[in-house]
């Protein structure tokens, strides 16, 4: 039973960066698209793992998952990796590291994703569709996902990817990667585990059809930045969609601060036993965390 009853809150999607790509955006965005695309502006956030920590201590968070980006340079993911990888070490119980790689390097990502694993990943992304070269999911395009698919499958760890909305205002890193690309991917890959982040994009709004709910057995969704896109009701409607089950609390932190996202996934007012898990229980089930918070 995925959905456990604690007063924990474990945010499922924030990120950290080295110093370095702060210091030196225009060298990072030159090497990375991903990075171009989203901190090529001066004013775009960034933060270090001191600073989740700060954010997750002001705002009384247990656990932060720190996922990557969707890279496109192997260089640059691997420094990130491990710059993430070396502060979960140091903070064990409160970062929750995942790596991040682009599925389409084929056998070199899944060789990335084994040793990140090894070394403790619990988790694989953020994937970005758009910016990675995958965001048509044509048949073609997702079987060239395989190599990656069946090293997450084989370290058992979730693949966290980037999902945009259809319709709505525009905003940098919002892509194509729509409901009908996102589900695509889960059919094409129904013995991994996936969480697709923002909603999904709206897929779990879709889950009351028999055929979508019937793929999304092994899928989860993230809340994060809830604020910028959606209002509250968007935890209700995953809920009654989805179940549940399906759903993590995250923020996107430093997108949006871990205060405001989580003041506004409890004005939702799901009940304390959704609620729960949505902000803990679901996450603590997926990444196979104790109810020992880390914090001294």
């Amino acid at each position: 039973m995925s959905i456990a009853e604690h007063a924990l809150v474990i945010d499922s999607h924030t990120h950290i960066l080295p110093d370095e790509f702060k210091r030196d955006r225009a060298r990072a965005a030159a090497a990375d698209a991903t990075f171009a695309a989203l901190f090529a502006d001066a004013r775009a956030r960034t933060a270090s793992a001191d600073d989740l920590l700060s954010s997750m201590d002001a705002a009384n968070v247990d656990a932060s998952v720190a996922a990557g980006y969707g890279w496109t340079d192997q260089g640059i993911a691997r420094l990130a990796n491990d710059h993430t990888l070396e502060a979960a070490t140091r903070h064990p119980g409160r970062i929750v590291p995942f790596c991040s790689v682009n599925p389409l390097w084929g056998e070199a990502a899944a060789r990335e994703v084994r040793r990140c694993a090894e070394l403790g990943a619990r988790g694989i992304g953020e994937l970005h569709p758009d910016t990675q070269g995958f965001a048509d999911a044509g048949p073609k395009t997702l079987a060239r996902l395989a190599p990656l698919m069946e090293a997450a499958k084989s370290y058992k760890l979730p693949v966290l990817v980037h999902a945009s909305e259809p319709v709505g205002h525009t905003y940098p890193g919002k892509g194509t990667f729509t409901p009908e690309r996102v589900l695509a991917l889960a059919q094409a890959y129904p013995a991994n585990t996936f969480i697709f982040a923002h909603f999904g994009g709206g897929l779990p709004f879709y889950a009351a059809m028999p055929e979508v709910a019937e793929t999304l057995r092994n899928v989860y969704f993230d809340s994060a930045a809830q604020p910028l896109l959606y209002r509250p009701a968007a935890y209700t409607a995953s809920v009654a969609g989805a179940g549940p089950e399906r759903l993590l609390f995250g923020s996107d932190f430093p997108l949006v601060s871990q205060e405001r996202a989580l003041q506004a996934a409890r004005a939702a007012r799901l009940g304390s036993g959704y609620e729960a898990a949505a902000l803990s229980g679901n996450a603590a089930f997926l990444f196979g965390l104790t109810h020992h918070s880390g914090r001294q």
